[in-house]
């Protein structure tokens, strides 16, 4: 039934599948990304249906960036198998999915649709009570961690008699997502949320977690989730390493930081008062505006519409000093240039993965680029010259939130976070576009942050939110802060970050050519 060879961690994740699907018991597959979910999916429904004979239908609901994948990866895995795409932008289309396809469920084995077709009022009645499913499955199922959204709502109506949720990320920011994913598969089991919430004591300044009620909520979800990161599964691949390189603002990155604070000063007063009792207007969406402003300065103040910069392009020397982490980058590119090590580059802005390439070209390093916009056709060209055999691409641009299934550097041995994203868990997928199966050196990651400012407070953030996903997947008793959704109090703090220090010219030196030899040892 299966046309592949399964690894022997593949073979015990779909051996736990089929025992929760006896059992009766929905479940979380939740493994590291690029360790197979999907493969291991496939596997379940073509072992049910020749084990258990459970034919279907069965229902698979993904994003729409991997909706061809799983079509692919079906007709390629399980060839027998009867897929429809249910997936349409024609309304008529739509129509006729909805009134033939659907309930016709003597005519497929399989049904692939988005989070989007399904959360859509037209399409959701046919999907939820027209058809009973034999099993659900919901890729990147962390897509229903908050049961106030739509998609929560919709897809816990459909008629299933079992459910299986991959997400390489069960936990995202609180632990109040995982109560609301484990009451998503098994709603009379987990009826209060009180375990998860209390763990985390909200209403003490210290923030500090309870580790027996931590310790209880692992409990509660360790017979539903099944976790296996690459580093104990797979032995033979190469270990990453992670380094922080701080950056200093430019003088011309200082003065736009300073002018966005200061015309917003009232405002962050205000918000200030907020935060203190004091009354005052919290004003967050201005401010929330504010912090994404000062994203942007932190990467390069040619990403302002009001900078100065001609027509004709600008010299290679003033387009580096603009920015103190493209100074710090194109130190590090001429280093690993002539180390022979290849590099993908990630950052969160389009915007400035044009800055990159402008930079990139002037320089004359051969590269490729992907991002949202970039056409499947032209997607698959790219990566594949990328990681052709004696390939003279040294570097790859890469949106973060960009790829999906199918993007696989794994020929590069560097990846540079150019910025970071509010998610680790985003950091870490796009990571995994390198160090993964198949990787035969040691990745190195570098992650360039600008000191000081809000982009330093954001990394620290993050850090408190990759620590809760591992205490929890890992039962550790461990203390620490609260990582919760960004509120005022969190904002506030945010920006008021490294203030003195960019008002009074104190933000830092650049590493000197012996520290960055010392970070970048290879």
């Amino acid at each position: 039934m299966i046309k592949a060879v399964l690894r022997e961690y593949q073979l015990e994740g779909l051996r736990w599948n089929v025992g929760m699907y006896d059992q009766g018991c929905s479940c979380i597959l939740a493994d590291e990304m690029g360790l197979g979910k999907t493969l291991q999916s496939i596997s379940f429904l073509a072992c049910i249906k020749e084990m258990r004979h459970a034919n279907g239908p069965h229902l698979v609901v993904c994003p729409l960036s991997v909706l061809s994948s799983w079509m692919d990866e079906l007709q390629k895995w399980a060839p027998s198998f009867r897929v429809v795409r249910l997936h349409s932008g024609d309304e008529n289309e739509r129509v006729r999915l909805r009134k033939e396809v659907v309930p016709n469920t003597e005519s497929y084995d399989v049904a692939v649709t988005t989070y989007e077709m399904a959360c859509n009022p037209a399409f959701n009645v046919t999907l939820t009570q027209k058809v009973m499913w034999r099993c659900l499955i919901l890729d990147e199922g962390h897509r229903v961690k908050n049961e106030e959204t739509a998609a929560h709502q919709v897809l816990k109506r459909i008629k299933r008699q079992h459910t299986l949720l991959l997400t390489g990320t069960p936990i995202q920011n609180n632990l109040h997502e995982l109560y609301a994913i484990l009451s998503f598969l098994h709603p009379d089991v987990f009826t209060s949320s009180e375990p998860f919430d209390k763990a985390f004591n909200l209403n003490t300044s210290e923030h500090k977690v309870d580790s027996n009620l931590l310790e209880k909520a692992h409990f509660l979800m360790r017979p539903f989730i099944l976790r296996r990161v690459k580093g104990e599964v797979e032995v033979s691949l190469p270990p990453k390493t992670e380094t922080k390189i701080m950056c200093p603002l430019s003088e011309a990155q200082t003065f736009w930081y300073r002018r966005l604070l200061l015309r917003e000063a009232t405002a962050l007063q205000s918000l200030e008062k907020a935060t203190k009792g004091e009354g005052g207007a919290d004003n967050f969406q201005k401010l929330n505006s504010l912090l994404m402003q000062l994203r942007k300065c932190c990467n390069h103040p040619f990403l302002f519409t009001g900078t100065d910069v001609p027509e004709d392009g600008v010299p290679i020397e003033d387009l580096i000093s603009a920015s103190g982490k493209l100074a710090v980058l194109d130190r590090m590119l001429q280093k690993l240039k002539e180390g022979g090590h290849r590099v993908v580059l990630f950052s969160q802005f389009t915007s400035m993965l044009d800055i990159l390439q402008d930079f990139l070209t002037l320089r004359g390093y051969t590269y490729a680029r992907l991002d949202g916009s970039t056409n499947r056709v032209q997607r698959s060209i790219d990566i594949a010259a990328f990681n052709r055999p004696d390939s003279p691409m040294f570097a790859f641009l890469l949106s973060t939130r960009a790829g999906g299934l199918g993007v696989n550097l794994q020929t590069a041995d560097t990846c540079i976070l150019f910025d970071s994203d509010w998610n680790p868990q985003v950091d870490l997928q796009a990571m995994a576009r390198v160090h993964r199966i198949g990787q035969k050196k040691m990745v190195h990651i570098y992650r360039l942050v600008t000191a000081g400012t809000v982009e330093e407070r954001m990394t620290q953030r993050a850090e408190k939110k990759l620590f809760l996903d591992q205490m929890v997947s890992r039962g550790s008793t461990k203390a620490a802060e609260q990582s919760d959704n960004l509120d005022r109090n969190d904002l506030y703090a945010m920006l008021r970050f490294g203030v003195d220090a960019v008002f009074s010219k104190a933000s830092g030196d650049p590493p000197t050519d012996e520290e960055l030899d010392i970070l970048m040892d290879r």
